[in-house]
């Protein structure tokens, strides 16, 4: 079996959403000769692996097989674009030395923007353990054995008039970001932590030198990629009647 052995349709090793560990996985994991060899599922439950595709910033240095990369990026390859334009494009970072670059300038880019944030070790609040989250793979992202570089082709949007583009177009962020959404659940499916930084925004200009992008593209996002250390679970997330509104603004969905 590819992976850590954990189901990634169970709540990690049979824990329950409420944390009682009374339930059996729901799903039985099968290698799939015909699909490369990786790991697929009977009964593949999609609103399960939007329920508990949580962002995993803390990532085992364990090699992922290319079968498995190939298919997270022909899911993402799936997702619809404006016009089926097909923006996107994919740098798969492996080399030890660069995932090293990019972790040097990641890390001081968190440290400017964490400044005295800093959490105590003695405040366990959901924001402070966020933020040791985001702290540990800021220190420990080129341990992940995949950095995914997505890209979109630049393209001006509709609202920005000709005679106001300067310099160059950002990449086309709407029709790219489904296809970000549609790596991230497959990774869930298939038992890898994934989460979703932009934090390469601060130094994209010697991002894309050094990696030479061309200009025709934007970095839309860099995801780490890798078995999980920590196990998944259902995301917290705002009640949907709390951010739903119906025909106007403020006039609340009906309960």
């Amino acid at each position: 079996m590819v992976g850590n052995g954990s189901s990634p349709l169970t709540v990690g090793d049979g824990e329950t959403e409420d944390g009682s560990g009374s339930r059996k996985p729901t799903t039985r994991p099968i290698q799939s000769e015909k699909d490369g060899g990786y790991v697929t599922f009977e009964g593949c439950n999609l609103f399960e692996i939007i329920d508990t595709t949580r962002s995993m910033r803390r990532l085992k240095s364990d090699p992922v097989p290319d079968a498995l990369i190939e298919r997270i990026i022909a899911a993402g390859t799936r997702a619809p674009s404006g016009q089926n334009t097909q923006p996107w494009a994919f740098l798969v970072v492996r080399d030890a030395t660069a995932k090293r670059w990019l972790q040097k300038r990641y890390f001081a880019v968190m440290q400017r923007a964490m400044g005295e944030r800093r959490p105590s070790p003695d405040d366990h609040s959901p924001s402070a353990r966020n933020m040791r989250a985001a702290l540990h793979l800021a220190e420990h992202l080129h341990e992940a054995p995949v950095l995914l570089l997505v890209c979109g082709a630049r393209d001006w949007p509709f609202a920005v008039a000709a005679e106001n583009r300067r310099g160059l177009a950002p990449p086309s962020y709407g029709s790219t970001f489904p296809a970000v959404q549609n790596i991230l659940l497959a990774c869930r499916a298939l038992g890898l932590g994934a989460t979703l930084t932009t934090m390469h925004q601060m130094f994209e200009t010697e991002l894309c030198e050094r990696f030479e992008i061309p200009d025709t593209h934007g970095v839309v996002a860099l995801i780490p990629i890798g078995y999980p250390l920590g196990r998944f679970g259902p995301v917290r997330r705002k009640p949907p009647r709390e951010v739903t509104h119906l025909d106007r603004w403020g006039s609340p969905w009906p309960v």
